[in-house]
C-alpha cells in the first residue's frame, strides 16, 4: 500500500512525516540499549528480505493484488525498534530508486507500515503471545493476529487522512472506507500467512531470535552468521526469481483510487530505476525486475549496516537484544 504524491493534502503528509520522523527518530535511539554484534547484520537482512517480499504482488481472488508489508516480521525477529528502522529503510529505497510511493507521502507510508505495522504490531503480537501464554503457538498465533491487524489499521488510518485531505463533497468517504478496508481485510489474511509461516520456520530454527525466555535458558547465543547468509540468499533468490512473476493486477489502494478517480500527482522526480526498470529494453522486462529487485535488496541491506555502525553501542543483555525491549 504505497501512496503516489496527490492522494493526501499537502497538510496531512506534512503532519503524518511529522510524526513518523518522531517516531523513527525515537526508535534510533532505542536502538541503543539493543544494539549488538548480531543486530545490524539481522536489520539489514530482514530489511532486504522484506523489500524483495514487497516486490511479490499476489492475488486475492478478486482483480486486486495485495503485497506484504512486512512490519510485524520484522518487528517479530528484531524488536519494534529495528523492525521500524528496517521497514523504512525499505521505505525509503523504494522511493529513492524506483519512485515507489510519492516524496511528499513518505511519511505517510513510514506511518502506516513501519509505525503501526513494526511498533503496534508488536504490541499487539506480545499482547496475544501472553494470552495463550507464549512458547511456539502464542508466538506464531500472535505474529498473524498481529499482521492481519496491522494491514486493517493501515487501510483504516489512510481513510482517516484521506477524510482529512477533502472536503465532504469531494468524495464519497463511506464507501472509500468500506471497500478499502474490505479489499485490505482480504490482503490481510495473504499478509498473516507469510507472517506465520516465517515465524514459525525461524522459531523452530532458532527460537532465540525471538522468544526472550528461550535466549535466556542459553546465555551463550549462538552466531546468527549462518541465518544472515540464509535470509539474504532468499531474499536475493525472491528478488530474482519471483518478483517478475509478481501479479498485475492493481493493489488494494491503486484499485480504489481508480474506482473512485483518485489522481496521483505527477512525479516530479523519478527514482533511478523507475517502475523497476533495470535494464530499459524491450523485451527484457523480467531480466530488468529481478536485477532491480537485487540491487535494491543490496542497497538496504548496505544501508542497515551503515547506520548501525553509526550509532553508538552500549553493552545490552542478550534478552534485551534479542527482544528490542
Amino acid at each position: 500500500m504505497h501512496i503516489q504524491d496527490g492522494y493526501l493534502s499537502t497538510s496531512v503528509c506534512l503532519a503524518t512525516g511529522a510524526i513518523s520522523l518522531g517516531a523513527v527518530g525515537y526508535s534510533l535511539h532505542r536502538m541503543k540499549d539493543s544494539l549488538g554484534e548480531r543486530t545490524v547484520p539481522l536489520t539489514g537482512m530482514m530489511g532486504s528480505l522484506i523489500f524483495a517480499g514487497q516486490m511479490v504482488n499476489f492475488p486475492i481472488g478478486l482483480p486486486v493484488s495485495g503485497h506484504l508489508m512486512g512490519g510485524v516480521l520484522a518487528a517479530a525477529i528484531l524488536g519494534p525498534w529495528a523492525g521500524c528502522v528496517a521497514v523504512t529503510l525499505v521505505l525509503v529505497a523504494q522511493w529513492a530508486l524506483f519512485s515507489d510511493g510519492g516524496l511528499l507521502a513518505l511519511g505517510a507510508n513510514v506511518l502506516h507500515m513501519a509505525v503501526l505495522g513494526s511498533i503496534g504490531g508488536y504490541a499487539v503480537m506480545t499482547t496475544v503471545r501472553k494470552l495463550l501464554g507464549g512458547g511456539f503457538r502464542g508466538t506464531v498465533a500472535g505474529s498473524v493476529v498481529a499482521a492481519w491487524l496491522a494491514v486493517l489499521a493501515a487501510s483504516a488510518v489512510f481513510c482517516l487522512e484521506f477524510r482529512l485531505s477533502y472536503s465532504a463533497a469531494d468524495f464519497d468517504f463511506g464507501n472509500i472506507f468500506t471497500l478499502m478496508v474490505t479489499l485490505h481485510a482480504l490482503i490481510g489474511v495473504g499478509e498473516a500467512i507469510i507472517t506465520g509461516f516465517v515465524v514459525s520456520v525461524i522459531y523452530q530454527q532458532r527460537a532465540d531470535l525471538i522468544d526472550a525466555a528461550q535466549t535466556s535458558r542459553n546465555s551463550a547465543a549462538a552466531s546468527v552468521s549462518r541465518i544472515v547468509a540464509a535470509g539474504l540468499v532468499c531474499a536475493l533468490a525472491v528478488a530474482a526469481f519471483a518478483a517478475p512473476f509478481a501479479s498485475g493486477l492493481p493493489d488494494g489502494l491503486d484499485s480504489v483510487a481508480e474506482r473512485f478517480r483518485i489522481a496521483a500527482a505527477d512525479q516530479s522526480a523519478s527514482g533511478l530505476f523507475e517502475s523497476y526498470d533495470a535494464i530499459p529494453m524491450t523485451g527484457w522486462q523480467g531480466l530488468s525486475v529481478s536485477v532491480a529487485g537485487i540491487g535494491g535488496a543490496i542497497v538496504v541491506f548496505a544501508a542497515a549496516v551503515l547506520i548501525g555502525r553509526a550509532i553508538p553501542m552500549t553493552a545490552p543483555t542478550i534478552a534485551t537484544e534479542a527482544t528490542g525491549e
